[in-house]
């Protein structure tokens, strides 16, 4: 039977290994790329210094936005996407399957504008980061309606994972498949599954979480767009 989510998740798959092997490749500027990430890692930390204090989101805050919206650590867990999904295409429902398809997607698209973003700092050169400069970087190298497209697809993944972790079976598939996972060498997209689920399962309100980061990255988005240079309030 064919199932639409499994085909769109291979797809997502794919476009993130092209990536990882740009990355990859002798000519690529990964110290800028680098710089890059980790100026938003750190405008993360801030921008969202409230959830992260709060006991039951700052999980959330780490696994949504700094394993999806940016980050270097996700060709293992890919490849070991890649090795398994014949096992997640027979047991889990092809919602599930799309759903995580979009979680891969929005890992793609990030990386696609940091790639862009990081190559434009090398060829300037731009060496360090402050927010006028970022902000700079940012419209230089994104187009407004793509922008747009990666922050509301922030949002519906938020919203499916809402749905997604209330399934007593995705919980009981995923602690059935630790042992397993880990003894065969898939340790790692393991626990990114695992981490994923269980922050959005202790949070208290979902989707209070997620429209707080929708309507903070949306704002931010518009004013950079718009030639502000403070667009996050610091």
């Amino acid at each position: 039977m064919r199932k639409p989510g499994a085909e769109r998740l291979y797809r997502m798959l794919a476009r993130n290994h092209v990536l990882a092997d740009r990355i990859e490749s002798e000519d690529f500027a990964y110290e800028s790329l680098a710089v890059l990430q980790q100026f938003q890692l750190d405008r993360i930390a801030r921008s969202y210094s409230d959830l992260i204090r709060q006991e039951s989101s700052h999980q959330a805050v780490n696994f949504f936005l700094s394993e999806l919206y940016g980050g270097l650590d996700f060709r293992k867990r890919d490849q070991d996407m890649k090795k398994v999904m014949p096992l997640m295409v027979r047991f889990l429902p092809d919602r599930t399957l799309m759903t995580m398809s979009d979680a891969f997607e929005l890992q793609a698209i990030s990386l696609e504008f940091d790639i862009a973003m990081a190559q434009y700092m090398s060829r300037k050169p731009i060496a360090r980061l402050d927010m006028a400069a970022y902000c700079a970087v940012y419209r230089a190298t994104g187009d407004q309606s793509d922008r747009e497209r990666q922050i509301l697809l922030i949002r519906k993944l938020g919203f499916d994972l809402e749905k997604l972790v209330n399934k007593p079976f995705v919980s009981l598939l995923a602690r059935m498949m630790r042992g397993p996972a880990h003894a065969a060498g898939f340790g790692d997209l393991q626990d990114f599954l695992e981490s994923g689920l269980g922050s959005f399962r202790s949070l208290e309100d979902v989707r209070e979480f997620v429209t707080i980061i929708y309507e903070r990255e949306w704002h931010a988005m518009q004013k950079m767009f718009a030639g502000e240079e403070k667009p996050f309030g610091f």
